[in-house]
Order: C-alpha cells, then structure tokens, then sequence
C-alpha cells in the first residue's frame, strides 16, 4: 500500500457553486501524497448543463485526467450522484477493511433526499427496495450501482434541468424550493453516522472508520467502536476536510479554500488503526 494517502470528496468542479474554476488548483492536494482518492463528486459530469452552457462531460473528464497526470501520484476516483459514471468505483476498503469510504448517496435509498429532484428519483428507487442484502463485495458494488442508476434516469427525467437565461438566480430557486428542503437537509445531516453503520453491517463490513461526503456537512461521529467522518465540500459553505493516512494514523485535516486556492490546513483529529 502507498506510503501516504490523502481522501477528499464534492470538489463539483464544474458547478458555479464551486470554489474550484481551474483544475490547476488542485494540485497542492496531491503535493507529498503516493495516492489520493476523490471520493464521489469530484466533476460536474451530471449536472454541467446547468452551470456551463454545451457543457460537454467527456471533454471535462479528459482534461481532469491530462490535469491529473501531472501530480505524480497514484489516483482513484470514487463515483458520486453528480458524476455516476465518472469510474466503476463505488467504494474502496483500506488497511485491510478498517477503512471504508464511499461518496454517501448509497446511504439513502431516495439518494439525495432534500433535491428539488426528489419526486423522480423515488419513482426510480424502486429498482433499490427490490435488492436483496448480500455479503460479498460484488453485492455491494451492485447495490451502489442501482444508486448511480437510479440518479441518472432521474435526471432524464427532470426537464427543469436546462440551460437557462435566469443563471444563479434561476439555479438558486430550483435548489432551494420547495420551503421544506432546509428541513429535509437538516433531516438527512442527523441521519448519517447511523445510516453510514447499517450500510457497513448490511454487507458483512466491521471498519473503524467510514468516510463519506454528500451531504457538504463536515463533521466527526463517534458510534461505540467506530467512528464515521463526513468530509464537506468545495462549496463556499459550510467547509471542508480532507482525510491523510500513513501508515496505521489516519489524521482528519481541516481544507482552507477560497477562490481557486486550496492548503491543507491543521489536524482536527487524530485515529491509530
């Protein structure tokens, strides 16, 4: 295994909300690093078309990777509910299981239950319900897989989903009506540690630490043995964490961003495992 590894998550590089404009930017995350792991959300390869007009996903996955060739690191990256099919990765167990990080919209069977986009993605989510609980590591991948399914018939269906003359201001109001989705965030924020610990259980998996991003709150979860982590955003609010293991510590960092600026910042937590 790499001598070091660092796992970030929801850099959305792509969307207007991001702090991210130049890929460039991200090279100081992979600096002293041999292998950094993007968990989930990483480009906007779902959802470009309502930042950039002829928003072209290909094109943006190829120039992350020529950006990506540069940094001299081993890199993986996780698929999220904005990019579905970025890779076949939806998961990854470290240090022989005691770490296990995935994006988090398979932590919820509606995947993201606060979006202006709820109605269709329950009427796919079906396809979910009908999975039976396995215990290998291909029934985990197939069960994170339904989820990345579900997100992009979803989105087929969301004709709100265009390019628009109203910009921000049209994007704002989508995403923040109905009145209820303050709640349903706060809701779904509540709803992590527990629901990261049934997933784990659900397929056999005893980690101590589960790391995931999704829901752009940062935060640390002690549930008896272990520990879930929840690693933020590049949006501007409310933060973000970036997670570094060598060797059997694994330390929780603090990310200080702004406009196309990203330094890894203090250690906010320290793990031996």
């Amino acid at each position: 295994m790499p001598a070091k590894i660092r796992i970030v998550s929801d850099l959305h590089v792509g969307h207007k909300a991001s702090v991210i404009d130049e890929l460039r930017a991200l090279a100081p995350l992979a600096e002293g690093i041999d292998w950094l792991i993007f968990n989930g959300d990483t480009l906007e390869l779902k959802y470009g078309d309502l930042d950039i007009a002829h928003y072209d996903a290909s094109r943006e996955k190829k120039r992350f990777d020529e950006e990506a060739s540069k940094w001299g690191c081993r890199i993986s990256i996780i698929t999220g509910n904005h990019d579905p099919e970025i890779s076949d990765i939806h998961s990854l167990s470290l240090l022989e299981g005691k770490v296990f990080i995935t994006h988090g919209d398979g932590l919820f069977p509606d995947i993201a239950p606060w979006s202006s986009n709820i109605e269709n993605l329950r009427k796919h989510a079906s396809i979910i319900d009908a999975q039976a609980t396995g215990s290998t590591q291909q029934d985990l991948h197939d069960y994170l897989q339904l989820h990345k399914e579900v997100t992009i018939r979803a989105h087929k269906d969301d004709k709100k989903y265009n390019p628009t003359l109203w910009g921000k201001l049209k994007i704002f109001l989508h995403q923040t009506w109905p009145p209820t989705t303050p709640f349903r965030i706060l809701k779904a924020w509540g709803e992590v540690p527990e629901r990261a610990l049934s997933l784990t259980k659900r397929f056999g998996l005893t980690p101590k630490v589960i790391v995931v991003g999704h829901t752009h709150n940062p935060g640390i979860w002690k549930r008896g043995e272990q520990t879930v982590v929840n690693l933020g955003s590049y949006f501007p609010w409310p933060g973000a964490r970036c997670i570094d293991i060598e060797g059997n510590e694994l330390r929780v960092r603090k990310i200080r961003k702004n406009q196309n600026a990203i330094e890894i910042g203090r250690t906010l937590a320290t793990f031996h495992i």
